[in-house]
């Protein structure tokens, strides 16, 4: 907050009005400790950009500068209106404006529509304080206006009322449930991003309750997969816990769900503990086969209490690179060249070894490998 503040007073020395808005104005009513704090400010971006020495054009078209002082980064955007949503996802066209009532005004939720000067006094034009008293999430203004402008603030209420645990105002309700198919219109970035807020909040269930009452999952991808049962849900911390867990308890595959472009890295490790999670008995040769945090996830999904770093810790040999034994080798005690026979004969091994049945000692392994491959061969 003291670089934002720095920021602030270097506008208002310059002549300008220059104030901290948004989510961290909300955050400090709550108590906590904001992050990410956004300024906004009566000066043009290339008037802050004359001002600060280091500045980063993040959104200059919509006039945001990125502003970089003390090793921290503030977003600087000028009082702006906004023209029309023809798309109800971005607007037409943007406004400069020397207002911050009208700048305001153009804000999704009353809760996220004040501004805080650098003394910390609240501007408070549409009634976000006492929403905050009430645990209200109420849309500024006509909520069928702000949802027709952008059609993602509809998901964002329901993502607030987990995050915060509060209730979503009955208008603004209602209005989300009339417009609820304009989300169709909406990226699948940019809900994936929505989404993967909501299952990592603290009240997901009750999130997910709303998404449900206001019939956004009717137009969500996979939109039906959203109504199971989310009482026993707790946050790992991460979202990609929650899709495995919308998977498990649906018992649907990964290809259900692939509409929202997962990283690789998520999809493996969303299938890998998806497939963990199915199996009746796991032993060393599971603990060997999968990664800690497929483990992990699958653990927390199926409810077993079990530490499979440790598992995994006590494990002879934690690869197949661990092998005291190659598969060059293999072929040099066998006399064959590779081929199908070598992955075998080297999972057997991996097998042994991880069950304990051998120990990982290459002359012990070509003792054993030697009168086997032969004996069967």
């Amino acid at each position: 907050m003291k670089t934002a503040i720095k920021v602030i007073g270097v506008l208002q020395k310059a002549g300008f009005d220059a104030y901290m808005v948004g989510g961290a104005v909300r955050d400090f009513l709550l108590g906590k400790t904001p992050h990410d704090i956004d300024v906004a400010s009566s000066a043009s971006p290339q008037e802050v950009k004359s001002l600060f020495k280091r500045t980063v054009d993040t959104g200059i078209e919509h006039g945001t500068v990125l502003v970089l002082v003390d090793g921290e980064g503030i977003e600087v955007t000028t009082f702006r209106t906004e023209g029309d949503y023809s798309d109800n996802r971005r607007p037409d066209s943007v406004e400069f404006v020397q207002s911050l009532d009208e700048d305001l005004k153009r804000r999704d939720f009353t809760i996220n529509a004040m501004a805080m000067t650098e003394n910390l006094d609240i501007i408070d034009p549409f009634g976000g304080r006492d929403d905050l008293d009430n645990r209200l999430i109420r849309a500024v203004g006509d909520p069928d206006a702000r949802f027709q402008e952008d059609a993602l603030r509809m998901l964002r209420a329901v993502r607030f009322s987990g995050q915060l645990d509060f209730v979503i105002d009955r208008e603004t309700l209602d209005s989300i449930q009339r417009h609820a198919e304009l989300i169709k219109e909406i990226a699948v970035e940019r809900l994936k991003a929505e989404i993967d807020k909501i299952l990592v909040n603290s009240f997901t269930d009750k999130s997910m309750a709303y998404l449900s009452d206001t019939r956004l999952t009717d137009f969500l991808p996979a939109g039906n997969l959203f109504k199971v049962d989310w009482s026993l849900y707790h946050s790992s911390g991460k979202a990609v816990f929650g899709w495995i867990y919308l998977l498990h308890k649906s018992n649907r595959p990964f290809a259900d769900i692939r509409d929202y472009r997962f990283s690789n890295d998520d999809k493996r490790l969303i299938q890998k503990s998806l497939e963990v999670a199915s199996l009746d008995f796991w032993d060393q040769w599971t603990f060997y086969q999968y990664s800690t945090e497929q483990l992990e996830m699958a653990a927390r999904i199926t409810g077993k209490r079990l530490d499979p770093a440790e598992a995994k810790e006590q494990l002879p040999i934690q690869t197949k690179s661990d092998l005291a034994a190659s598969g060059r080798e293999l072929m040099e005690w066998s006399g064959s060249k590779s081929g199908p026979w070598l992955k075998e004969w080297l999972e057997k091994l991996e097998k042994l070894v991880v069950y304990g049945e051998l120990k990982n000692d290459k002359e012990l392994i070509k003792d054993w490998f030697v009168n086997e491959y032969h004996r069967h061969a």
